[in-house]
């Protein structure tokens, strides 16, 4: 379907101007599945090979060596592909979908990471950026990230890596679906629920209205905790500890909440694990 798209956005383009001879949109040829699939492997290879410019890889410069994208199509027919590329109809867009343009590819991924891989037992959800300084009406900043300023990107992960779902945040207003971390996490995950499971988060999502909720879907949490969350254990949140000493609590229906100090205090909830320590030692007998 992205050659068909390709090919209708561009119709519809050029059917809106009136292009002259030495313009490069009067060159434009209909693509297919075959060459659709060679640019996008175009894509993932300057991923790994980067220059500074897109120019560059068919660049006749010695010194960036670069004979493969030549091999592939053109320059010219690269960056004519890049500004056509589309994944639905523009006619058919609603005002209420900020990302319509690609919701299809979406949800094929998501059906494909589905598809095509088992998940191992330990789960991850966690958020990301996607480095973008555009001018987009749902871009984020996110101070603690490497690329602060982007698209935010919530994902459900499994070892060694691998991204069994990813939901794209279209901003507050609009993405009904995300306005929760609750809600963010049950949605990634639902597909998986019954299957004993056990998630791994930070504190931004854990909580125990949704260590209740995963529980009920025979799914475990195990997460990091922040002191506001609500329904915490009174005696444990305000507890003095001292270096190297912790206190926990577990409720009727497994969940523990734990609070433990090395250099600062640190506070987790776990449905997976008791109240009960069990000492270890390091490999050097400490």
């Amino acid at each position: 379907y992205i050659s068909e798209e390709t090919n209708r956005f561009a119709q519809q383009l050029m059917s809106k101007r009136s292009q002259r001879r030495t313009s490069r949109l009067a060159k434009w040829t209909v693509t297919n599945k075959s060459e659709i699939k060679s640019f996008f492997g175009l894509i993932l290879y300057m991923d790994l090979v980067k220059l500074p410019k897109i120019s560059d890889y068919w660049s006749n410069d010695k010194m960036f060596g670069q004979d493969y994208a030549k091999k592939i199509m053109s320059r010219n027919r690269f960056e004519l592909l890049l500004r056509m590329l589309h994944f639905s109809d523009n006619s058919q867009a609603t005002a209420n979908d900020r990302l319509y343009k690609i919701r299809r590819l979406i949800d094929d991924l998501n059906q494909n990471f589905k598809a095509f891989f088992t998940p191992n037992i330990s789960l991850c959800v966690d958020e990301s950026m996607i480095p973008f300084r555009g001018r987009i009406i749902f871009r984020q900043y996110l101070k603690q990230k490497r690329h602060k300023y982007g698209i935010k990107v919530f994902k459900l992960c499994t070892v060694p890596g691998y991204t069994c779902k990813l939901e794209v945040y279209a901003g507050k207003h609009c993405d009904t679906s995300n306005t929760t971390p609750t809600n963010v996490v049950m949605g990634l995950c639902r597909h998986l629920f019954k299957k004993g499971h056990i998630l791994y988060t930070d504190n931004w999502y854990t909580s125990v209205d949704l260590a209740e909720k995963l529980l009920d879907e025979d799914m475990h949490l195990v997460g990091t905790l922040r002191k506001n969350r609500r329904r915490l254990p009174k005696n444990v949140m305000n507890a003095k500890l001292k270096r190297g000493e912790y206190v926990a609590a577990e409720n009727e229906k497994g969940i523990t909440v734990m609070k433990w100090r090395d250099k600062r205090e640190v506070s987790l909830l776990s449905t997976k694990h008791t109240a009960k320590f069990v000492n270890t030692t390091n490999k050097r007998g400490q």
